[in-house]
C-alpha cells in the first residue's frame, strides 16, 4: 500500500502532515480553529468551527476526496456548553451525519483552541468501488 502525504497549508512549518492518503482512505490530522496564513488561533468557538470546516473541505479536495466521502468524525472540545451554543450548528450544517465521537478535554494543543476535529474519509477512487 502506498502512502501519499498532503502538503502543509501552514506558512509556518509544522512537525506533522496535514493528512495522508493510504489505500482507499484519507486520514486528516486534527484540524483546529487556526488561521493557517497567520498561524493564529481564532477568537471564538464559532470562528474556530467555521475555519475548521473550511480547512477540512480544502484538505479533502486537495487529497482527491470530498466532504461527502467522510466516514468518521471525532470532535474534541474544551467546553461542551459553548460547543452546543456556538459550534455544533456550524459543524453539523457543513459536515455530513456519519459515525462520530464527541470528547470533552481539559485543553488542546494550542492556547485558546476550543475545538479540534479529526476526520477519516474515503479516497475518491475508493468511494467508487463496489462493496465486497
Amino acid at each position: 500500500m502506498s502512502v501519499r502525504v498532503l502538503p502543509s497549508e501552514y506558512t509556518v512549518p509544522k512537525g506533522y502532515a496535514r493528512g495522508v492518503v493510504a489505500g482507499d482512505f484519507v486520514f486528516l490530522s486534527g484540524v483546529g480553529g487556526i488561521d493557517p496564513a497567520t498561524d493564529t488561533v481564532l477568537r471564538t468557538m464559532a470562528e474556530q468551527a467555521a475555519m475548521i470546516v473550511k480547512r477540512i473541505e480544502g484538505s479533502l479536495k486537495l487529497s482527491g476526496s470530498s466532504i461527502e466521502n467522510i466516514v468518521k468524525i471525532v470532535t474534541y472540545v474544551t467546553d461542551l456548553k459553548l460547543y452546543r451554543e456556538q459550534g455544533v450548528a456550524i459543524i453539523k450544517k457543513a459536515l455530513p451525519a456519519r459515525a462520530g465521537t464527541l470528547v470533552c478535554v481539559k485543553e488542546l494543543a494550542r492556547d485558546g483552541m476550543m475545538i479540534e476535529v479529526d476526520v477519516t474519509a474515503l479516497f475518491a477512487g475508493g468511494a467508487a468501488k463496489p462493496p465486497h
